[in-house]
């Protein structure tokens, strides 16, 4: 019997594998891996497993966040006031923004649009054409405040570090316009706007010229829509000046009832206001008020002079300019606050002022020669008659509290010092004092007092009080008392804050 070596047994089954993986890939069948086997008893070579890797959870992926900003090309813009954004990028819920421009830069808003966080294209926004300018600005602010409503200035701010951006309007809207020529303002006060065009109920507005600027309104009339043309406007032209401004302004409060400057402004086109000035000349008048003559001298309140001029002061003789007591130089235009050197020794209570022509302009004043008084459709202008012994008295108006708490007296005329003193009102009658300004004797305007916890509306008092005690302190009751005008009765005048 023949015995069977171990090593011949494990060389028989290797050779066995090896043969039945030839076999296999012979065959195209796949073949079986080694590892896959039990190993062979008496085996000494090691077989090695590979272990499974360990799984990893696939990560969240986060979301990339959005910016705040905003993409709108230039557009026209016609009557629905409708703009589009390209783009409108959000973080969070907010608004879409635009301004109007003043000086280049961001002004007002003229519209706003909500939207929900994310990135939105093509979103359209209503803006109020009547302020919308050539070029405008679009931002994007937070919804910080109540949902859905817009709380700007407030919480409601613009998004931090993203600035607004500007795009060009072409403006296809219908226009109001404005047409005056120069003219000469005759003694019935009418000025003719040559055309007027309105898209709604308007008023038609003469301001004065204020140091270059649009000033007091001295004249208005309320237009229908639609073109007119010769439009005729009656002004106060004892107030107006040489310059003249004819505005638009709405009608947007109480139909019929001009209420600017607290309502009814200016009608914008362009961000700015339709405008038309124009010249205007007068008819020879002097403006002066009854004052008392002090160091000699009179204060005129204004004259207008078509060329140099002389502004002459006559005294009194049955009731007629008598003698020529004092002369002054006036300007070309508009003369304002002329104060005039008398001849004392012929002062009467009664004065009279006319406006003279400088016919050879830098020579001394020469009458009967040269200066001859101005004429006014060939006649000479009556002269303004004033008086010099009629006492104190004072002029204010209904006014809007000043942003610092003060009012404004427009005149105040006294032959003494004396205190411009506001009281409040207490059932009709003066109550507790708000404030006071000392005035010297002679003529004071455009006086401002402080007032002490005004009221923001209502009735108020100007009492003038004389200084008689220490001089330049308010010293009442008892002391400095109020001050009676000609017929005995206390100077006190009512005046309203609006």
């Amino acid at each position: 019997m023949t015995l069977k070596s171990p090593i011949n047994g494990a060389l028989a089954l290797s050779l066995i594998i090896i043969l039945t993986v030839a076999c296999s890939r012979a065959d195209g069948t796949e073949s079986t891996s080694t590892a896959d086997l039990p190993p062979a008893a008496g085996n000494s070579m090691a077989v090695t497993f590979t272990p499974e890797p360990t799984p990893t959870a696939t990560p969240t992926p986060e979301p990339t966040p959005v910016s705040p900003g905003v993409v709108i090309a230039d557009q026209p813009l016609d009557e629905s006031g409708t703009l589009v954004a390209d783009q409108v990028s959000l973080p969070g819920p907010g608004w879409l923004v635009i301004y109007r421009t003043i000086n280049g830069e961001p002004d007002v808003v003229i519209g706003r649009q909500p939207l929900a966080a994310g990135v939105h294209e093509d979103v359209r926004v209503v803006v109020d054409t009547r302020q919308a300018t050539e070029q405008l600005w679009a931002g994007v602010h937070i919804d910080a405040g109540a949902e859905g409503v817009f709380e700007f200035p407030g919480e409601d701010t613009p998004y931090p570090n993203e600035p607004e951006t500007g795009f060009g309007v072409e403006l296809r809207l219908p226009r109001p316009q404005l047409e005056v020529a120069d003219q000469s303002v005759t003694e019935d006060g009418v000025v003719t706007l040559a055309k007027v065009e309105a898209l709604e109920p308007t008023w038609v507005v003469i301001h004065a010229d204020e140091n270059g600027q649009i000033g007091p309104v001295i004249g208005r009339g309320l237009i229908g829509p639609g073109e007119h043309e010769n439009v005729p406007v009656t002004i106060d032209w004892r107030r107006a000046t040489p310059l003249l401004y004819a505005v638009l302004h709405e009608d947007g409060g109480e139909n019929g009832l001009l209420e600017y400057p607290e309502g009814d402004l200016p009608i914008l086109w362009n961000g700015q206001p339709i405008v038309y000035s124009f010249n205007a000349t007068y008819p020879p008048e002097v403006l002066v008020y009854d004052q008392p003559v002090i160091d000699g001298t009179v204060s005129i309140e204004r004259a207008i002079s078509d060329g140099p001029g002389w502004l002459v002061i006559y005294n009194e003789i049955e009731g007629q300019p008598g003698f020529i007591i004092g002369t002054a130089a006036l300007e070309d235009g508009l003369n304002e606050a002329v104060t005039v050197s008398l001849r004392q020794s012929a002062i009467t209570p009664q004065l009279f002022a006319r406006i003279h022509l400088d016919t050879e302009p830098g020579d001394a004043f020469n009458f009967p020669g040269q200066d001859t008084p101005v004429l006014y459709n060939g006649r000479m202008p009556v002269a303004a008659a004033f008086r010099n012994d009629a006492g104190a008295h004072a002029f204010v108006f209904d006014q809007p509290l000043g942003d610092d708490g003060t009012v404004t007296i427009d005149t105040v005329i006294s032959p003494v010092d004396v205190w411009a003193v506001i009281y409040a009102d207490e059932e009709g009658q003066p109550g507790a004092v708000l404030g006071q300004t000392w005035l010297p004797a002679g003529v004071n305007r455009d006086v401002v007092v402080d007032l002490t916890d005004p009221p923001a509306e209502g009735d108020l008092y100007l009492v003038l009080h004389q200084d008689l005690g220490e001089a330049e302190q308010f010293e009442t009751p008892g002391t400095d008392t109020v001050l009676s005008n000609s017929d005995g009765r206390p100077i006190r005048i009512p005046f309203s804050l609006k």
